[in-house]
């Protein structure tokens, strides 16, 4: 014990190689915190704008899927060659129709709409909905695959989503694809 008090007592300090040994250690040290807690961080901002990616595209296709429930169709039928806009048709009805589309908003950005005779409705998402383009053809498309011609009662439905948000100067993008017979 009588030896640590007079170490403690001793005014000598440390060498110089000493101190450059403890400051080189210590950089390596809070050199490696440093770089656990950044990609913490981006792996945590990465991870949360994928989930919200999610979110949007389960809001989109839940729209979809409640205006064909909905308004119970007799006939569907794709309306343009790019894939981006389907009509929902009442045989019983004529003229009743609803159609379904992704084009650019306001914002000129992607988004999905439906068009009653009533108006038209924007389903409203934070991430854009990239809709097919020359520049962007794997774009968020709407495409129905019928048996004989272009409007028909029973077929299959594709629906492509390509949802892209900005994190800084990085585009994070997910695309998501269902396909359901109807």
């Amino acid at each position: 014990m009588k030896r640590f008090v007079n170490r403690a007592a001793d005014e000598r300090g440390f060498t110089l190689i000493e101190l450059i040994a403890s400051l080189t250690l210590l950089s390596v040290v809070l050199g490696v915190i440093y770089g656990s807690i950044t990609f913490g961080i981006n792996a945590y901002n990465k991870i949360s704008i994928e989930n919200s990616l999610r979110d949007e595209g389960d809001l989109i296709m839940s729209s979809i899927m409640t205006e064909l429930y909905t308004f119970g169709p007799d006939e569907l039928e794709q309306l343009d060659g790019s894939g981006t806009k389907i009509a929902l048709r009442l045989n019983g009805n004529p003229g009743v129709e609803h159609q379904l589309y992704i084009a650019p908003n306001g914002e000129n950005r992607g988004a999905l709409f439906i068009e009653e005779a009533v108006g038209r409705r924007e389903i409203p998402v934070q991430a854009e909905v990239v809709p097919v383009s020359a520049e962007e053809p794997r774009g968020s498309s709407i495409k129905l695959s019928c048996p004989a011609g272009d409007a028909c009662s029973s077929g299959l439905l594709e629906v492509r989503l390509l949802l892209r948000h900005m994190h800084g100067n990085e585009p994070m993008e997910l695309e998501l694809v269902s396909k359901f017979g109807f």
